[in-house]
């Protein structure tokens, strides 16, 4: 079997750390891309090796332009080679339209879109140079795909910018890079969910009865590495992005044991 490596950003706990051990699992060397989480990232790559993985840590901030290209750069150090790049990391905090600080605005663009666009560029330039190809995946959210709702404004505005580009830079990257992405619902537990919260809205926020998991997730990026799938779109929600929505679901579908709806 030929080599493969991955960088996962934000690896180091979450959905990105789930995808990163699927990915070792089924064969990928994989990047643990962290910005402070130094000790979760170190954890991730210990599970993986003890599980007969492989597996190192990257330190980057990602609201650096020169720190995302040393990244990239360190990718290819360490590994020799980059085959998929998964753009996972992102930033989250409730607010609404008009009340956002403009520095909060420029953060969350900073690392939910920017950051991933020059990632991309960044492993365009070295796989073109090195004559080879590869993925990129974008990690996004199943409210782009018409299911706005008021929470989380400068989170949203940067997702969905992010989210109306794969086809684009599809185009644009072709035939150095495939690129695709991926739109997950509620998977874990957010902001101030309650274990009976998550478990309430998993049950009754999409149309399947449950959450979808980080391995289903870290399974459609998986099948996304396929030489057939570029400028794609998946929603993986169980339905969620079905039901519309006013707010987000984490804070409408509280357990009823919690005096939720």
């Amino acid at each position: 079997m030929s080599k493969k490596v991955a960088l996962v950003t934000g690896a180091g706990h979450r959905t990105g750390k789930e995808i990163a051990k699927y990915l070792c699992q089924n064969g990928y060397e994989t990047a643990i891309h962290f910005n402070t989480s130094r000790e979760d990232a170190e954890s991730t790559v210990s599970e993986i090796v003890a599980a007969g993985g492989r597996a190192f840590a990257l330190q980057a901030d990602l609201a650096e332009e020169s720190s995302i290209e040393k990244l990239i750069g360190d990718v290819y150090e360490n590994a020799g080679q980059l085959d998929l790049l998964v753009n996972n990391a992102s930033v989250f905090w409730q607010e609404h339209f008009p009340d956002f600080a403009t520095q909060d605005l420029d953060l969350a663009w900073k690392i939910n879109c920017r950051a991933p666009i020059l990632l991309t560029r960044a492993f365009y330039r070295r796989a073109k140079d090195a004559g080879t190809t590869g993925v990129v995946v974008n990690v996004v959210d199943q409210k782009v795909k018409d299911n706005f709702n008021r929470d989380h404004f400068s989170y949203t505005v940067a997702k969905t910018a992010i989210g109306n580009l794969t086809q684009m830079l599809a185009i644009s990257a072709e035939p150095v890079l495939r690129i695709n992405a991926v739109f997950p619902g509620l998977m874990l537990r957010s902001d101030n969910q309650t274990d009976a919260d998550f478990e309430y809205a998993s049950r009754t926020a999409n149309l399947l009865g449950q959450a979808a998991t980080p391995r289903d997730l870290a399974s459609a990026i998986l099948l996304l590495t396929a030489p057939s799938f570029t400028g794609t779109d998946f929603v993986v929600d169980a339905g969620q992005n079905l039901i519309p929505v006013t707010q987000d679901v984490i804070y409408t579908h509280r357990s009823p044991g919690n005096g939720g709806a």
